[in-house]
């Protein structure tokens, strides 16, 4: 007789954590592998996750491979030599570093730390889901504010605030919209906000900022400790694959958030990769050189076919489109290039581009040509 997969002795939607049914799964970008077996092709360009479309350098490579050699130790639950090195780096004390495994555990940490039931924290719309989804698991309640154009817009986000409100997630650059907010807004804004209320930065594309006006964590881990930065290794150093990500705060806000992170949440080969990517150098600062240089062309390219996109801070541009995003993203992936519909983010006439090399983004935009004519 089949077996069947029907659950007869509990409603397993009544039995889950409060809020869990309700939650949207994050749906990633279209895999490569997919799209090969799909459709039968044997080179596609993904441009759909804001990945590094660069090789990772022999280095590192090998450094991996040397770490493989001793897989049977538990990593280092601090990440000490990695702290060490990416503190000199940034002019800080080790002591205002927590490591994580992507900066998506470095969301939930913060979540964690500081949301009780009951709680609220303020989102900008549309953005990266992980700030909703951490903190519906928290049991606090998400305040959507959409964003202002392109713009996450602060006084919109101030006049939210309640007796509840516990936490405010900002992106910046914000995801998907590319766009920042400025240092003197952000002052202002911490200056009338209420003292009990933390404040997360997420800065996981802060190495392609080039707006000097624009705010960073290291201004005000010793100037106000509500704000706890967030970055990651997954976009300028391209280890997206080995998820390394980092908190930053004041060394006190780092003590608590340590009390919630698992004792060894960032693996032995992701610890050796990213301190090999500090100690070159030269990978990051010519990938970003590289990112920098084709966003301009890009969006030079496509405002000359009539295609706008705010400017981008990112490795990435949001583009409007005269029709569906959904439709264009069907379009390209026959000719071998996978995007991001705005759909996703519920601005269905606009896809997100990744930047690539200057090859793939050539090849990007004729076959974008052909798909909208």
């Amino acid at each position: 007789m089949p077996v069947s997969n029907k659950l007869s002795r509990i409603d397993i939607a009544k039995a889950a954590r409060r809020g869990v049914p309700e939650l949207r799964p994050y749906i990633p970008g279209k895999p490569l592998v997919e799209v090969k077996e799909e459709l039968g092709l044997t080179e596609v360009v993904k441009l759909a996750s804001n990945e590094c479309p660069l090789e990772l350098p022999g280095l590192v490579l090998e450094t991996i491979l040397k770490q493989a050699t001793d897989l049977t130790r538990y990593p280092d639950g601090n990440c000490r030599i990695l702290g060490r090195e990416l503190a000199s780096r940034l002019g800080l004390q080790t002591d205002c570093l927590l490591f994580g495994n992507g900066a998506e555990e470095c969301i939930r940490l913060v979540a964690q730390a500081f949301l009780n039931q009951g709680d609220q924290a303020i989102i900008p719309k549309p953005i990266f889901d992980a700030y909703e989804t951490a903190t519906i698991l928290c049991g606090a309640e998400p305040v959507m504010v959409p964003l202002i154009g392109y713009d996450i817009d602060l006084k919109s986000i101030s006049a939210k605030v309640t007796e509840k409100t516990k936490l405010i997630w900002l992106c910046n650059p914000a995801n998907p919209t590319a766009t920042v907010f400025n240092k003197e807004a952000f002052d202002r804004f911490l200056a009338e906000l209420p003292e009990n209320i933390v404040v997360v930065l997420d800065e996981a594309y802060y190495e392609f900022v080039t707006d000097k006006n624009c705010p960073h964590t290291e201004h005000y881990l010793f100037k106000d400790d509500r704000v706890i930065g967030l970055r990651t290794f997954s976009k300028a150093y391209g280890l997206a694959g080995l998820r390394v990500g980092y908190i930053m705060a004041h060394p006190e806000v780092i003590k608590l958030i340590a009390k919630v992170k698992l004792p060894f949440n960032v693996n032995v080969a992701a610890q050796a990769a990213a301190l090999a990517l500090l100690r070159e150098e030269n990978f990051a600062k010519g990938h970003v050189e590289l990112i920098c240089r084709e966003r301009e062309r890009v969006a030079r390219s496509l405002a000359e076919n009539g295609l706008k996109s705010p400017v981008s801070q990112t490795n990435f541009l949001f583009v409007r489109l005269p029709g569906s995003g959904d439709e264009v993203f069907r379009e390209l992936m026959p000719k071998g290039f996978i995007v991001r519909p705005g759909s996703i983010f519920g601005m269905p006439d606009h896809i997100r581009l990744s930047l690539g090399s200057e090859d793939q983004n050539d090849g990007f935009l004729k076959a974008l040509d052909e798909a909208l004519n």
